[in-house]
């Protein structure tokens, strides 16, 4: 090797020296930090202090909550079990009716965990009994459950 091949070796190599650690501490800086896991529905409210109406049943249990003037209405839904059918919405329907065409949508509900939900007032008390709760599977378009209060 002539002295101005060496020289420019020499200048290479330094120059890879740097540069590559560089390269490594910058590469490792600007990978980005992993995803939290976010559920798709909104932090879950409280639930009002007052049960109005109760429903039990083995997969999960449906109360109706409000403040102790009846000013706001809660549907409060607890999953005990995790669903099988995970597409699963709550609508508020007329007593005897099945179609949920004529049905306000409540909400849907997914796996394990408790749901809260506004609802309007026609479901105090007082006319509770000409409505009830339908459970339906949109996917599959089925009827899962009726409650009835």
């Amino acid at each position: 090797m002539i002295k101005p091949l060496r020289k420019r070796h020499l200048q290479i190599w330094t120059a890879l020296a740097v540069l590559i650690p560089i390269g490594i501490i910058s590469a490792w800086l600007s990978i980005p930090t992993a995803a939290k896991d976010k559920l798709l529905q909104p932090a879950s409210a409280k639930a009002l202090p007052v049960v109005l109406l109760a429903a039990e049943k083995d997969d999960y249990t449906v109360r109706i909550r409000s403040y102790s003037d009846t000013s706001q209405l809660q549907l409060e839904w607890i999953n005990k079990k995790t669903l099988t059918h995970p597409t699963a919405t709550i609508y508020k329907i007329q007593t005897g009716v099945k179609d949920i065409h004529n049905g306000i949508l409540v909400g849907r509900i997914e796996a394990r965990g408790n749901y809260y939900f506004k609802l309007d007032s026609t479901l105090k008390p007082v006319n509770a009994s000409t409505y009830q709760l339908l459970l339906y599977d949109f996917i599959h378009k089925q009827v899962i459950d009726t409650i009835n209060f």
